[in-house]
């Protein structure tokens, strides 16, 4: 499966969706209830979405389903630009789609699922600046598409660091740049607070509703046997692929090693996020997918080591199909 998913063309697509469909399979046989909380308060742009949907379940999982392909999509067109990943392959949007329903009560209605989508733009904004001479205005655009995401899942308000850990790995500081980013990160909100006055409401109760999604204490997560045991067999897999990177990060173009380094950081911040911020729990899946989908796949395209990297892509496999019919 491996050596299939290392080249291009129609069959690595079809059996990519055939996957993806099989996933979701469940969920448009029977699209569950949104789960309505009394005591939960969305942030504004969500309690828009998921209220015009609470009538309609089997919409929002054909909207989840869709905005997976699309991060997916645009993780495969990402590497076809930058070619960090220095060969065509599908492989990081399989092992996204796998990573992302490793926590399968996340994978409806899951604001940070979006929110992923603008951050992985962002990022891919942000890389597009290496070596433009002059001023650019890509931080300003990237740290407005992650602030933006904030917008949806509060949790995306710590990765806008990204934004000015990014202006000084790809580029030499520049007090220009990163004013344009604080400006792009700050104009979202303005842009909220003005459109929630404008329409009458309290704008300290719009702070409220804010600071509650930015510190409450999320739901606790379910964590079944067979939970830690995937996960365990997806950290060792990405421990493989980490020291795989770093063992090889120096042969790299500059180019792919800050890319390598910007998803390194996407990794740690949400790491971080997830133990030391209370709001933030296992939806922050669909944002730390990302990184660990790109340094898998990027192992997996080159290792010599196929035998043992099938078996780990199998039992994952396996694990994720035994924790949706046995979550025990």
């Amino acid at each position: 499966m491996i050596r299939f998913f290392r080249g291009s063309g129609a069959g690595p697509v079809s059996v990519m969706i055939l996957a993806a469909l099989a996933l979701w399979a469940d969920y448009f046989i029977s699209p569950p209830k949104l789960p309505v909380d009394s005591d939960s308060i969305p942030m504004p742009l969500w309690g828009l979405i998921s209220g015009s949907l609470s009538a309609n379940p089997l919409l929002a999982v054909i909207l989840s389903f869709l905005f997976v392909l699309a991060v997916v999509v645009i993780m495969v067109r990402f590497n076809t630009s930058i070619f960090f990943i220095p060969r065509r392959t599908y492989l990081p949007g399989l092992l996204y789609l796998m990573l992302y329903s490793v926590f399968h009560r996340e994978m409806i209605l899951n604001p940070a699922l979006p929110a992923s989508l603008l951050i992985l733009a962002g990022i891919w904004r942000m890389i597009s600046s290496y070596r433009v001479n002059g001023m650019t205005f890509n931080f300003f655009d990237a740290a407005m598409l992650i602030s933006s995401a904030g917008l949806i899942y509060a949790g995306s308000v710590w990765f806008i660091l990204l934004v000015f850990i990014g202006a000084l790995v790809l580029r030499s500081p520049d007090a220009r740049e990163l004013t344009l980013a604080f400006i792009g990160a700050l104009l979202p909100w303005i842009v909220m607070y003005a459109i929630w006055f404008i329409t009458g409401g309290d704008t300290g109760e719009l702070t409220e509703i804010i600071r509650y999604n930015l510190f409450s204490r999320a739901p606790a997560v379910y964590w079944s046997r067979t939970l830690i045991i995937l996960l365990i067999i997806v950290a060792v897999s990405f421990l493989t692929s980490l020291l795989y990177l770093a063992k090889e990060m120096p042969t790299y173009k500059i180019r792919s090693r800050k890319t390598f380094e910007l998803f390194i950081w996407v990794f740690v911040i949400s790491v971080a996020a997830s133990v030391l911020v209370p709001a933030v729990s296992a939806e922050v899946m669909a944002v730390a997918s990302l990184p660990v989908a790109i340094i898998l796949a990027n192992h997996l395209t080159f290792t010599r080591r196929t035998v043992l990297a099938e078996i780990l892509f199998w039992i994952t496999a396996v694990m994720i199909a035994v924790s949706r019919i046995w979550p025990q």
